[in-house]
């Protein structure tokens, strides 16, 4: 057993590799680089900009360097547990990862909890009852999530959640309590939205 784990995580090895190589090239497919936009946004507002700062700036974060070695000190970084600083939220990436581990394993959880209570019962009734209308009605049913694409299935659900329960188009929380403290308002305001997103992933894995 530990030897086919060992064997699987050496073949993850390459493939992290090439995905991280296509995710950076594709991001520094685009001409210019974030300071570029940040002077253009300057320059439209009249806002006076300093081009020693920026060039400062990109000395500091490699931007000056060839492209094989802006590489190498991002992976290095990741690896080190530094993955860069946001410019547009003004803090560590680390932190914004953090703070949406918890959501998403909240959402992840929820999604198998669903899955299971959708599934369980389905296979039960129809290994009991084979072939009667209720195990062909359930299976369909069972079967809707792994054959309708799941965008669908997430149209459907937004509609319900805007229409016939009153919350808002997309995300866990409304937008006066995206960025509160949390409180009892803001965790009844995130169940009440966390449903969405649960039955959408959930759905898919019902009829396995």
């Amino acid at each position: 057993m530990l030897t086919y784990i060992v064997r699987r995580l050496l073949r993850m090895i390459p493939t992290l590799i090439a995905i991280s190589i296509m995710v950076f090239v594709i991001i520094q497919l685009p001409p210019g680089d974030f300071f570029d936009s940040l002077q253009a946004q300057l320059a439209e507002s009249d806002s006076q900009s300093d081009q020693e700062v920026f060039e400062a700036l990109r000395r500091q974060y490699h931007l000056d360097k060839p492209l094989y070695l802006q590489y190498l000190y991002w992976v290095s970084g990741c690896l080190c547990g530094d993955f860069g600083y946001s410019f547009e939220w003004r803090r560590p990436v680390s932190e914004l990862i953090v703070e949406r581990l918890g959501l998403t394993f909240l959402m992840a959880s929820g999604a198998i909890v669903f899955m299971w209570l959708v599934a369980l019962p389905i296979g039960i009734y129809s290994a009991r009852h084979r072939y009667s209308w209720g195990d062909y009605f359930l299976t369909f049913v069972a079967f809707i999530g792994l054959c309708v694409p799941g965008f669908i299935i997430a149209l459907v659900a937004m509609y319900a959640s805007v229409f016939w329960f009153g919350g808002s188009a997309g995300g866990l929380f409304s937008p006066d309590l995206k960025y509160a403290a949390w409180s009892l308002e803001r965790v009844w305001d995130l169940l009440s939205h966390l449903w969405v997103p649960v039955v959408v992933i959930g759905a898919a894995g019902t009829a396995g």
